[in-house]
């Protein structure tokens, strides 16, 4: 998936050798799904079902392909991983999912407290406040904005890779940076891209999605935030 991937866990009380253990297996976790769904390497279930040279998927691919068409379908196709360059390409979602399986890897070793960042993306196990830096798009030694968390965090934009995004309705993408709090780490994901290309358009519709708040920053330096958004600095 073509990312850094780092863990911060709360081992107090815990041995090192089970965080050790948990660890190990969160990472095997996520080399296995890498080996899946990377686009880099030719043998991949993902590169080579792009090349047409998969018959029957497996049970993985066929969730990430449900997954994704639940983000098509709730950002109104602003979402849409099958109009790519090459053919299906899941990555602004499928990464935030490969976190949340490595997430739940922990869970299951007895961690009660951890954070997963992939890239940007981050998830959490519940119960828990993170304080979350967003890096400011157009001054990379600075934040936009620190947003507090218990669950997940995407960011999605223009800033770092060029303009990669696609507006699957023509013309220009509308944010060079978005953000999508809470709820599940795949849907935010997939949500903060569709942020990225459909600006307001796609923050109209998070105003009427329970759980979930997103921002923007447009092209001029502009920010923009749902009604409900909290950033730390609103906190009292």
């Amino acid at each position: 998936m073509g990312t850094v991937v780092s863990f911060l866990v709360d081992d107090e009380n815990l041995s090192h050798e089970l965080v050790s253990a948990a660890l190990d297996e969160a990472c095997a976790e996520l080399h296995r799904l890498d080996n899946r769904f990377s686009l880099w390497k030719s043998d991949s279930e993902l590169s080579r079902l792009r090349e047409g040279e998969v018959t029957e998927s497996s049970s993985l691919m066929d969730e990430v392909f449900e997954l994704c068409a639940r983000a098509c379908t709730i950002s109104q196709g602003f979402f849409d991983p099958w109009i790519m360059p090459g053919g299906f390409d899941p990555t602004g979602l499928v990464k935030g999912w490969a976190a949340e399986r490595a997430l739940s890897v922990l869970d299951q070793h007895g961690i009660g407290a951890a954070l997963i960042n992939a890239g940007g993306d981050v998830c959490v196990l519940p119960g828990t406040t993170y304080q979350v830096g967003i890096r400011h798009p157009q001054n990379p030694v600075d934040l936009c904005a620190v947003v507090p968390t218990t669950s997940a965090i995407a960011t999605s934009g223009i800033y770092e890779r060029g303009n990669h995004l696609i507006n699957p309705f023509g013309g220009d993408v509308a944010a060079i940076s978005a953000t999508v709090v809470g709820g599940r780490l795949a849907l935010t994901d997939a949500l903060a891209t569709a942020l990225a290309v459909g600006g307001k358009s796609v923050l109209y519709l998070l105003e009427g999605i329970v759980g979930l708040e997103g921002f923007f920053i447009d092209q001029k330096g502009g920010m923009f935030k749902t009604s409900g958004m909290i950033f730390a600095d609103d906190v009292s």
